[in-house]
């Protein structure tokens, strides 16, 4: 600016809010440089961290009471049904097997000159 020539009222409002912001900039600068910023810091974390388990267990709570199915039921009716799946996994390997042994049974039957029925059938005692 020139010294002959005032400065206009936007001028001042200008230079008035960036004279205020170094300031403003410099006085942060300085707090955040200090070690007991540091410490509120790790203490507004520390806080926030407990606030957020807190509402975790408060919200596990509230499933809990509403007789809702929580996180731990649903995980212990997942384990359930697994072992229920593996069972009948099991058992249909065993009908397979069953189907597959009458299939072959009923095809040596089946063949010309296969021994007689009553004959064919193992574990019977006479």
């Amino acid at each position: 600016m020139t010294a002959d020539r005032p400065m206009s009222p936007l001028e001042q409002v200008r230079r008035a809010y960036e004279e205020t912001e170094r300031r403003t900039s410099e006085s942060m600068e300085g707090l955040v440089a200090t070690e007991g910023f540091s410490d509120l810091l790790a203490m507004t974390v520390g806080n926030a961290m407990s606030l957020s388990k807190m509402s975790g267990t408060l919200l596990d709570d509230v499933v809990r009471r509403t007789r809702l199915a929580g996180r731990t039921d649903v995980t212990r009716l997942a384990q359930q049904l697994a072992r229920t799946e593996d069972k009948l996994e099991l058992l249909l390997q065993h009908v397979e097997g069953i189907h597959d042994a009458l299939t072959q049974l009923r095809a040596d039957l089946a063949r010309p000159g296969a021994p007689a029925a009553s004959a064919a059938t193992p574990d019977q005692d006479t």
